[in-house]
């Protein structure tokens, strides 16, 4: 089924994750989908030394290697194997880089944490920030995308539950709708603002 074009008007939040949890169990056949406890949960938070998104919580008590995605989805398991001893593999945008293309390097300026999360392998890598959480407990996502040895990092989504229901296949989202109230993850997390007003200072001396 081809994912729809979402409206303004449509649930969001874990509403919108177990919709797609629905979807994920009626295509999911044959898959070995393990969900994690809520302890092993609160484990995996204590190693990532942030809380989880509300809506990633969700989803890891469903599916905690995000094997009900499909084969064609790379970057899995980066919790850990199994949801019992939860170990997740933490690294930065820079070692993303270099893993991404031979050579791969970056300009990005963000040095916080990162953890990788899965992407179809013809689309930009993605990769959860674990900085601090906006009002609601959103956690913004990187995309990271080769443009031959350059790695270009960027605001690709400002909340699980748009990643989650546009990977899976249940709507595709605009631009605007994937970067949704973005201004509040960069108010809260200064590094993620763009660095051109920097850039015109320092060619002004």
């Amino acid at each position: 089924m081809a994912a729809q074009k979402a409206n303004a008007n449509i649930e969001r939040g874990t509403e919108l994750v177990q919709k797609v949890i629905a979807h994920l169990k009626k295509r999911a056949s044959g898959a070995h989908v393990v969900g994690a406890s809520q302890s092993a949960l609160d484990a995996l938070e204590s190693k990532l030394m942030v809380e989880l998104p509300p809506t990633l919580r969700t989803f890891l008590a469903y599916d905690f290697t995000f094997e009900s995605l499909g084969k064609k989805f790379k970057g899995k398991h980066r919790f850990g194997t199994d949801p019992r001893v939860p170990r997740p593999r933490m690294t930065s945008v820079r070692k993303l880089a270099e893993a991404m293309v031979e050579l791969g390097w970056t300009d990005s300026r963000i040095k916080g944490k990162v953890i990788r999360i899965p992407n179809v392998s013809t689309q930009p890598w993605n990769a959860l920030y674990l900085g601090e959480a906006r009002r609601d407990g959103e956690l913004l996502i990187l995309g990271l995308d080769a443009e031959d040895t350059n790695v270009r990092v960027f605001p690709r989504y400002t909340a699980f539950d748009l990643y989650i229901a546009e990977q899976a296949g249940l709507y595709h989202f605009t631009e605007t709708q994937r970067t949704d109230d973005l201004e509040s993850h960069i108010a809260l997390n200064p590094e993620l603002g763009s660095s051109e007003e920097e850039e015109e200072i320092d060619q002004d001396y």
